[in-house]
């Protein structure tokens, strides 16, 4: 299978539902994540309330500070900030894709009314990255730093793997996927509700896999919608091709001036 990457920016409450961990103990991990390793961006969509919008990344440690212990989180976050996290999430680049995200997000809010809602706002925001990542190649570049940084990780820490995969079929309450664990490619169900939150339902639809087991007894798995580079390229050759024969060429000097 190919090599697929995370979309570069998601919501940072997709995983909120899965915790078993009280909502004030969450509120608090995620401040401390903001404060040490990605602050991201906030803003308001209007009636539909505020977005909050991070990192993979911080997802990461988000989830391991509410399934284990928070030191365990903060190895983790230690990890990605070895990697190269923190001067990413300072860059001018990673700062340009998080404003073109909070505008296209906000754009498509409007659009949607009163049929948008906290609960979708999960599968808009994925459905937007994943358009700026085709099309602009500012947040492309951002997902390729990004892809670059969580590939250390996952090398160095053998709490976590990074498993690229595809939807397969949605079978009422349960969505089978195929997923490449480097040796060969497996065959996996889970629950279809979870995956269509995220944006993932259409068949043939990529994503990594990020699973995580920080104690011997317990796993979780943990789904980003994903950027098929490749096809990302070919989408951004077709459009330069398009602006080139689009483009009128300039008059040719008459021999009057010449």
């Amino acid at each position: 299978m190919k090599e697929f990457l995370e979309i570069p920016i998601i919501s940072a409450t997709m995983l909120d539902s899965a915790f078993s961990a009280g909502i004030p103990a969450i509120r608090k991990h995620r401040q401390a994540i903001r404060e040490n390793l990605d602050p991201g961006i906030r803003f308001s969509i209007g009636r539909g309330g505020t977005v909050q919008l991070s990192s993979v990344p911080a997802l990461d440690c988000l989830a391991t500070a509410g399934r284990w212990r928070t030191g365990d989180a903060d190895h983790l976050a230690s990890a990605y900030r070895s990697a190269g996290l923190t001067k990413l999430v300072r860059s001018e680049k990673y700062g340009k894709a998080l404003n073109m995200t909070r505008e296209a997000v906000q754009v498509q809010a409007r659009r949607a009314g009163a049929s948008f809602t906290q609960s979708n706002s999960v599968e808009l925001i994925t459905q937007c990255v994943v358009g700026l990542a085709m099309t602009e190649p500012a947040v492309r570049s951002v997902a390729k730093a990004m892809g670059v940084i969580m590939r250390k990780v996952d090398a160095q820490l053998e709490q976590m793997k990074r498993l690229p995969g595809r939807i397969v079929r949605s079978d009422g309450p349960e969505t089978l996927v195929v997923v490449d664990t480097g040796e060969r490619e497996e065959l996996r169900s889970f629950q279809s509700g979870y995956l269509k939150s995220l944006g993932l339902h259409a068949p043939g639809a990529p994503f990594v896999l990020h699973e995580l087991s920080w104690s011997p007894d317990t796993k979780m798995s943990v789904f980003f919608p994903a950027l098929d580079l490749n096809q990302a390229d070919e989408m951004t050759s077709e459009l330069e091709e398009q602006l080139k024969a689009a483009e009128e060429p300039l008059p040719e000097p008459s021999a009057a001036l010449a």
